[in-house]
């Protein structure tokens, strides 16, 4: 285990284009003062920050997972996760802080949330299902956002609609909501993947043949053929 605290301050400083007089600077905002020139005997390891200092310029630097960051230790809430991954766990803590309901309230600070008040939060992924044309679903591409009231509960991830295939009920640009589940009815609304392309469609299943329909009369009907492969993701609820 190599612990890099000279190099990783400098490359730190230098990522939020801050000179070595300006990190000085900020630190006399925690009641610490030291000249620029302790900046550069700290990042060329000459000597280093006692905790006091090396506390501050964490906040300064914006460093949540020290170990990670000065020693390269996964372990904590961001283990096993790389640098996508560890950005995604802050986007759901900012989520999480925009809600207002999981703030830490000063007069009250165990008070537990009472089950009512928690948010729905959902995975939309941010490559539009098709409702045209199939496209291909990028499972890891996704962002967390708060449901609507009307969403029910059995949702599991939201999807962002692109075309007018399935106009005038779902709209270009529409966000959906999916229930997961591995089968469906006739004449129920769903997102399929066929022949590795993702559609919002409805399954239409007549005789021995099933079809994928669009509810936009222009299209027409996709034949679902054993040759080409056919899974169902879930059924729109909202």
């Amino acid at each position: 285990m190599k612990i890099s605290i000279g190099s990783t301050l400098s490359e730190l400083r230098k990522a939020k284009k801050f000179m070595q007089k300006d990190i000085a600077a900020k630190l006399s905002a925690y009641g610490i003062h030291v000249s620029s020139k302790t900046i550069y005997n700290w990042e060329k390891e000459l000597a280093f920050p006692n905790a006091n200092q090396f506390v501050a310029l964490c906040d300064i630097l914006d460093v949540d997972d020290v170990l990670w960051q000065f020693a390269k230790i996964q372990k904590g809430s961001y283990a096993g996760l790389n640098q996508a991954g560890r950005q995604k766990v802050r986007e759901f803590i900012d989520l999480l802080f925009e809600s207002d309901r999981y703030r830490t309230n000063p007069d009250t600070p165990d008070k537990p949330v009472a089950s009512d008040e928690i948010p729905q939060l959902y995975r939309l992924y941010d490559i539009p299902v098709s409702a045209g044309l199939g496209t291909f679903l990028d499972e890891s591409g996704y962002e967390m956002i708060s449901a609507p009231s009307y969403v029910p509960e059995s949702a599991a991830f939201a999807l962002r609609v692109s075309g007018d295939s399935m106009e005038p009920q779902i709209k270009d640009g529409q966000i959906i909501w999916i229930k997961e589940q591995q089968a469906l009815c006739s004449g129920d609304i769903g997102i399929f993947v066929y022949s590795d392309d993702v559609y919002c469609k409805e399954l239409v299943i007549d005789g021995s043949k099933a079809f994928l329909r669009s509810l936009n009369p222009e299209y027409e009907d996709i034949e679902i053929k054993d040759d080409f492969g056919f899974k169902t993701v879930g059924k729109v609820v909202a």
